[in-house]
C-alpha cells in the first residue's frame, strides 16, 4: 500500500508540474542554468554521448522510493556499485531515454521520462521514471527517484 501511495504521489507531482509548465521568468539564472544542464544531459544521453550521471556531485545522495529491496538512500559509490553497474550488466545495450519533460519548481529540477534498452535475454526493458534533482553550485547533490520497481527488479533478477 505504501508503494502505491508513493507512486500516486509522484504521478500527482508530475501532473501538477505538467499543468504549470512554463518558462522560468520568475526563476533565478541558476535555476534556468540547472534546468538547461539537465535538458542537455538528457539529449546527450539519448544520443549516446553522455548521461545525467555526469551532473552528480561526489557526495550526492540518491534515494529510490518504495519498499523494494533496492529502495533506500545511497551514497554515490554504493549507488554506482550496487544499482547502476549490476543493472547495466544485464542490458545488451545502454539504457536510453525515449522522451522526457523537465520542470523547475523552487530550485528543484523534476525530470519525468521514459527509457528503454534491450536486456541480455533479448527482451526489451521499458520503464517510466520521475527524478527530482536538488542542485548546489551546478552539481546534483540529492536525488529522489520514482520508477516502476517490478520492472526494475525483473532486470536485477537476471543471472
Amino acid at each position: 500500500m505504501t508503494r502505491i501511495l508513493h507512486v500516486f504521489a509522484a504521478i500527482l507531482l508530475v501532473t501538477a508540474a505538467a499543468g504549470a509548465k512554463q518558462t522560468l521568468g520568475a526563476g533565478s539564472d541558476v535555476d534556468q542554468s540547472n534546468k538547461a544542464l539537465v535538458e542537455e544531459s538528457f539529449q546527450q544521453w539519448r544520443d549516446g554521448k553522455g548521461s545525467p550521471f555526469t551532473l552528480l556531485s561526489e557526495d550526492m545522495r540518491w534515494t529510490i522510493t518504495g519498499s523494494s529491496p533496492f529502495a533506500g538512500t545511497y551514497a554515490r559509490e554504493a549507488f554506482v556499485n550496487d544499482i547502476v553497474a549490476p543493472f547495466n550488466q544485464r542490458m545488451a545495450a545502454p539504457l536510453k531515454p525515449t522522451r522526457w519533460d523537465v520542470y523547475e519548481d523552487d530550485g528543484m529540477i523534476i525530470i519525468h521520462f521514459d527509457a528503454e534498452a534491450p536486456m541480455i535475454t533479448g527482451a526489451q526493458y521499458r520503464n517510466s521514471y520521475a527524478w527530482f534533482f536538488a542542485f548546489h553550485e551546478g552539481e546534483v547533490t540529492e536525488v529522489t527517484a520514482f520508477l516502476d520497481m517490478p520492472s526494475f527488479e525483473a532486470v536485477m533478477a537476471l543471472q
